[in-house]
């Protein structure tokens, strides 16, 4: 029995001290963690930018507006823990559902137990960018990135954009079709993503064309962060270059997008003004207009080509464009343009002369158009008699015209059409996208598009009406037809008259009443012109 116990308490001496021993030992070992055990583990990876302006991110471009960004897969990026001197390459992977995992193709390896900064960066090995090529190649990138962490869980990387972005919008006449930034460093040096310095020769960068939602077609550049902006070079379609400064130059700043718009107009094209009073054509020619202004364009004769972009006309009293004589073509631009008038038509076009209204790109380019005592495009009211309207041309472009009712105005008009009993000439809608809005009353209205009603319920005759490939989305007024005839409560509408030589072809109407945004129906024409309304 001595022995025994005698035995059991050398054990416990020997546990004891073989314990002490290894507290010892840690103890020595401190937060050290052994060599090439604990790999460095990134979970995700991000970019966000702080910016002075609007804010853009980006690896690869966001298709539709620019102003995100997402990784393509196959980046290369530098990763360093602080305090190691160790560098490591990991690559960037991206599955077909936009999932991103990162993987390494040289690992790091946390050192010790205690959290510390991982920093990394992209390009991973490059030691300068080159900018001069970014219309072949697409926009050039330097980003980096910071995140915290330790042994025991990934590390979370977000990154910033080291370059700023220069965005050029043409507005105006001329077809832009090269634009270059002149004048600026071409070569930025960089160290681990941050920008060092840039080379002192000068070039041209020449900018990437791209189309942007809400803006449409721009031109886009990467640039050092620093960089004077002071002039660009801008070609026309005519193969004319022409040198444009900028009255205040612009200092890039990291992460920022600087946003640029010149006007670029033909020579032939003259500005219009009406800053201080109704702006007058009577010829031909080519007229510019951008801008807010309280009164009318008034066309007397030729057949003037009138561009109107970005362009809020507001009038009081008579017709915001007023068509008296001639045949102008008003071509739209961007999606910011409203024409409209408190006491008359938003376009009024007399009987015997028309007006066609289009653009390049239906949905790149719109115009709201307004009228009171008037339709929207049409007729209108002056002196108690409603004026017969002419010709109405809509092609390629988008346009939502309407007409409201009130007391004094002696009529209903429809958002496209004849005023009142006025005749009204032929209205052809191609290839576009029309919102029409009939003025509505409570024993009484007026169609989307089509013929008027005086304050007698005395409708108009309804207009050859002819309607192809486009999509017409169309508010009548009570009791009228959706396209066609007005009506009151005694002469209860609500169908499709077309005039004589009239039709609608591969289109599809969208039918409601009044401004309610409550489907009625859906008719879908087919070639022949023959209408199916659809299952709701």
């Amino acid at each position: 029995m001595k022995k025994n116990r005698l035995f059991t308490t050398i054990c416990l001496m020997a546990a004891i001290l073989f314990t002490a021993c290894t507290q010892d030992e840690l103890a020595e070992q401190g937060n050290t963690l052994p060599d090439g055990e604990y790999p460095l583990q990134i979970g995700s990876v991000s970019i966000t930018a702080e910016s002075s302006e609007e804010p853009w991110t980006r690896v690869a471009e966001n298709e539709t507006d620019g102003m995100g960004s997402h990784w393509t897969g196959g980046e290369r990026i530098g990763v360093r823990i602080a305090g190691s001197e160790e560098t490591g390459i990991y690559i960037i992977n991206v599955d077909d559902a936009g999932n991103v995992t990162v993987e390494p193709e040289t690992p790091v390896y946390w050192k010790s137990t205690q959290t510390a900064e991982v920093t990394a960066w992209y390009p991973a090995e490059a030691s300068r960018v080159s900018l001069g090529s970014q219309h072949m190649d697409g926009l050039t990138y330097v980003l980096r990135g910071t995140g915290t962490g330790n042994h025991q869980s990934p590390v979370t990387l977000k990154f910033e954009h080291q370059l700023a972005k220069l965005r050029v919008v043409a507005k105006g006449t001329a077809e832009v079709r090269d634009i270059s930034i002149w004048n600026v460093p071409m070569i930025c040096y960089i160290e681990e993503g941050k920008i060092t310095g840039q080379d002192n020769s000068t070039g041209i960068i020449q900018m990437l064309p791209v189309e942007r939602e809400g803006i449409g077609a721009c031109w886009e550049a990467s640039v050092g962060p620093g960089m004077e902006i002071k002039s660009f070079n801008i070609e026309n379609t005519e193969t004319v270059s022409q040198i444009y400064d900028l009255n205040t130059p612009v200092t890039t700043q990291a992460g920022a997008l600087h946003t640029i718009t010149w006007t670029v107009n033909n020579e032939e094209t003259t500005t219009i003004d009406l800053s201080n009073s109704d702006y007058e054509i009577n010829g031909d020619g080519t007229y510019y207009f951008s801008g807010t202004a309280s009164h009318a364009i008034r066309v007397t004769g030729g057949k003037p080509n009138i561009y109107l972009e970005d362009a809020q006309i507001n009038v009081s009293d008579g017709n915001a464009i007023d068509i008296t004589g001639g045949n102008p073509t008003i071509h739209i631009k961007g999606n910011d343009n409203e024409v409209s008038s408190s006491g008359g038509a938003g376009i009024y076009v007399a009987e015997g002369y028309s007006v066609t209204i289009t653009s390049d790109d239906k949905t790149a380019n719109s115009i709201t158009l307004t009228g009171k005592g008037g339709a929207g495009i049409g007729g209108y009211l002056a002196s108690g008699q409603h004026s017969a309207c002419g010709n109405i041309i809509i092609q390629n472009v988008t346009v939502i015209a309407s007409s409201s009712y009130s007391l004094g105005m002696q009529g209903y008009n429809p958002g496209i059409g004849g005023s009142g009993n006025a005749a009204c000439g032929k209205i052809s809608i191609t290839n576009a996208i029309v919102y029409a809005y009939g003025s509505n009353g409570p024993n009484q209205g007026s169609p989307a598009i089509g013929a008027g009603l005086d304050d007698s319920m005395n409708p108009g005759s309804v207009p050859t009406i002819q309607i192809e490939t486009s999509d017409i989305y169309a508010h009548r007024g009570n009791y009228a037809d959706y396209i066609g005839q007005s009506g009151d409560r005694n002469n209860s509408r609500g169908d499709f008259q077309f005039g004589q030589e009239g039709y609608c072809r591969r289109s599809n109407v969208y039918c409601y009443t009044g401004s309610s945004d409550t489907l009625d129906k859906t008719v879908t024409y087919d070639a022949s012109g023959n209408g199916t309304e659809q299952s709701q």
